[in-house]
């Protein structure tokens, strides 16, 4: 089964790279960027292994704990996982879990990541070899044994991510993990450089090092050091403790692949309704200034209910705040950047709120159908979208506005702020509604992993996130620039920040909107075939 699998993996593979040029570029190009850094991980290696035992344990504790939770944690922020062999798809088999664990896991490893990283560990593991043999032994151990529960890791937490944002009960718990897991390492940082980054790096890092070198996460490469030391008992448990947290690591994914195979995307809403809730939201009492056509109101409606129930649109509404939060709480303070830095946080999350729906049609396609013979309401579908999305990114831009105003305490410059923010919305909404139409691309379906990209689709992707950032850069400067002025030249422009970025948003808004829905009229057809 293992050699059936793999071989369906490359003859997809191969599929795959015929029909799009801009796969096997990125291979290519992954490949040739992997290796040249090979050279400088050999340079490392040789300097680490002239360096005392205690130091070179701390360094690579440090480097694999940055690792380990770059491969847990950036599938659930950015791209997921391309899994070609998706376990969802030999639910039609009859196969048992069991039976496909081996081949799903040698894929996992037969990668271009996890063959560098398995190459970086293992050149690295030679820092040891001059000391005595055994150690050199037990660090190719500990390095081979990081990088599987790297790698395995991973797909625990993807398909148990997904599983946890498809369930209501327990998505409230993961969300609440997340914002813990925001606090805490906004608490670590402060704590290295509350004395300032020297001192941290002095202080602070090698009591981090010494505590990780004590959990699964750098266990196995502190195993060495332990040896070198004299202490043989804590280098053989920690490598006991990486295996059994492989182990762990396999079983999660085996009951994960067991509930994919028994458990098909479910598309409905998990009970029955008496009501249509798209109808009874768009039939509500609304005040006036929010009344618009019937078209708006129900493709409004319905996407207002996928914003608080489905968890690809709820995945998206989290990620967006990864930026903002990381510049934040990490490079301000790493930097020791001006207080008056915080301001571009709002602006940053706007920007990313705005930027993540150049792909919003396509995350739609079930009702895409339905829209388009409806007739030609392609504005009316292109405004309910972004109206549904402004009614919750204004708020939260808000908020984070207010919040970082409390925390300078420089309310005199709120107007340049709010005109900021609420520009740098509307006008990469108005930027995304064109993108979404013009160069949409296949997104993961209702029921579907949020956390999984969509195989076939990374050259259209590729396209589309390209051409919509650039439009993006090229626009931003026109609504951040008054506000910019106001924090250097004279607190007066802030007034005309307000202004202008009020102005250009709701504009860029409207006019995104409209372009984009006479867009969308025409390509009908095309659309059709790009998201299916």
């Amino acid at each position: 089964m293992v050699a059936t699998l793999l071989r369906l993996k490359y003859t997809v593979v191969a599929h795959q790279l015929q029909r799009e040029w801009w796969r096997a570029l990125l291979l290519i190009g992954g490949a040739v960027w992997s290796l040249t850094l090979i050279p400088l991980v050999w340079w490392a290696q040789t300097w680490l292994g002239f360096q005392p035992a205690d130091v070179r344990t701390t360094i690579v504790v440090i480097l694999a704990t940055v690792c380990v939770v770059g491969w847990w944690v950036v599938p659930l922020m950015v791209t997921g996982l391309e899994d070609t062999l998706d376990p969802g798809k030999f639910a039609t088999w009859g196969v048992k879990a069991r039976t496909l664990l081996p081949g799903l896991t040698a894929s996992a490893f037969l990668t271009v990541p996890a063959l560098f990283f398995m190459i970086v560990f293992l050149v690295l593991s030679r820092g040891w070899r001059y000391d005595e043999p055994a150690a050199q032994v037990v660090a190719v151990i500990g390095a081979v044994l990081t990088v599987a529960v790297m790698v395995v890791g991973a797909r625990v937490c993807v398909a148990w991510s997904t599983r946890a944002v498809n369930n209501r009960r327990s998505r409230t718990l993961l969300f609440l993990s997340i914002g813990l897991a925001v606090v805490m390492v906004g608490v670590a940082g402060w704590a290295f450089l509350r004395d300032g980054l020297e001192a941290g790096l002095e202080t602070t890092v090698p009591v981090a090092g010494e505590w990780l070198a004590r959990t699964p996460i750098g266990a196995g490469v502190a195993a060495p050091g332990a040896w070198v030391a004299g202490d043989i008992t804590g280098a053989v448990w920690r490598l006991v403790l990486m295996a059994a947290t492989l182990v762990l690591l396999m079983w999660a994914w085996k009951r994960a692949i067991a509930y994919t195979l028994t458990h098909p995307v479910y598309r409905g809403g998990g009970r029955r309704r008496r009501t249509d809730a798209v109808l009874t939201r768009a039939s509500d009492a609304e005040p006036a200034w929010w009344r618009a056509d019937a078209p708006t109101r129900a493709v409004r409606a319905r996407l207002l209910i996928s914003w608080a129930t489905d968890a690809r649109y709820i995945v998206n509404a989290v990620g967006v705040a990864a930026l903002p939060v990381v510049f934040f709480v990490l490079v301000m303070p790493i930097l020791e950047l001006d207080p008056r830095w915080g301001f571009a946080a709002p602006v940053l999350l706007a920007s990313s709120i705005g930027w993540g729906r150049h792909n919003d049609v396509a995350l739609d396609s079930t009702a895409l159908w339905m829209d388009i013979v409806s007739g030609k309401h392609g504005r009316a579908v292109m405004h309910g979208r972004l109206q549904a999305v402004a009614v919750w990114a204004v708020p939260a831009v808000l908020l984070a506005a207010i919040g970082v105003l409390a925390w300078t305490g420089r309310w005199a410059d709120a107007p340049g702020l709010v005109g900021a923010t609420l520009g740098t919305l509307g006008v990469t909404l108005g930027i995304s509604a064109l993108s979404s139409v013009a160069l949409p691309y296949r997104a993961a379906a209702p029921g579907e992993s949020p956390f999984g990209a969509e195989v076939g689709s990374l050259g259209a992707s590729v396209a589309a996130q390209l051409v919509s950032s650039i439009a993006t850069l090229m626009v931003l400067p026109l609504v951040t620039v008054p506000f910019i002025l106001s924090l250097t030249v004279h607190a007066g422009w802030g007034w005309m920040a307000l202004v202008t970025g009020v102005a250009m948003g709701v504009a860029g808004l409207w006019g995104g909107a409209s372009a984009a829905g006479s867009l969308y009229n025409r390509r009908t057809g095309a659309l059709i075939g790009a998201v299916s």
